[in-house]
């Protein structure tokens, strides 16, 4: 299969998964069984392994300055900036601390393992774990706006991270900053590549 046409397939597969998933989020509203639907409808596309790959989506290169670790492909977004699918592809050893996401959120696993950790807030305005799953080929996790979680690498790995509502857009994402013993804000947006095709910018 040469480049174009992976990329061509991958586009019509992705925009496939699209379309059901805004149909879920219509008809099942942002609630638990509505999130679970959409993880399950990104399982099934994850099955399309060979157009998912780290050739096509690679690990930036380690340029020795301890910076990047990990790069978000652009795959999918709307006009409105609704329902943004990105490949997130990392190189280990990557950790995130207990955040909410403003909007919902699936992950679900191609290549490696990422761990995530899931909490509650306590009456003191902490976190206390309260379980853990590892996100892996074939399986994923769905979260309500709400949710809090943290998630945890230490190979390499490739998953789908999927959200109600683009990255570039959530400025009011809260992040529980252990040392500090405070809430503070995740900055919007995060390093993303552009990785539609110019056919569906134009």
């Amino acid at each position: 299969m040469s480049g174009t046409d992976l990329k061509q397939r991958r586009t019509q597969a992705v925009a496939e998964a699209m379309d059901d998933i805004r149909t879920i989020e219509s008809s099942m509203g942002v609630t638990r069984e509505g999130v679970e639907a959409i993880r399950d409808r990104l399982i099934e596309l994850s099955t399309l392994r060979e157009l998912f790959t780290f050739e096509e989506f690679p690990v930036p290169e380690d340029d020795g300055s301890g910076g990047r670790r990990g790069c978000l492909y652009r795959i999918s977004q709307d006009d409105d900036d609704r329902f943004a699918l990105y490949m997130n592809s990392t190189d280990g050893e990557v950790s995130t601390p207990p955040h909410n996401h403003t909007t919902w959120a699936v992950v679900v696993g191609f290549h490696g393992q990422e761990l995530n950790k899931f909490y509650d807030r306590t009456a003191d305005g902490r976190v206390e774990e309260v379980r853990e799953f590892m996100v892996e080929d074939g399986t994923g996790v769905a979260m309500l706006p709400e949710d809090l979680h943290s998630i945890h690498l230490n190979a390499p790995s490739l998953n789908f991270h999927c959200y109600g509502l683009a990255l570039e857009q959530l400025a009011e994402r809260e992040y529980y900053d252990a040392k500090a013993d405070d809430w503070k804000i995740f900055p919007p947006g995060g390093n993303i590549t552009e990785a539609r095709l110019i056919s569906e910018l134009c």
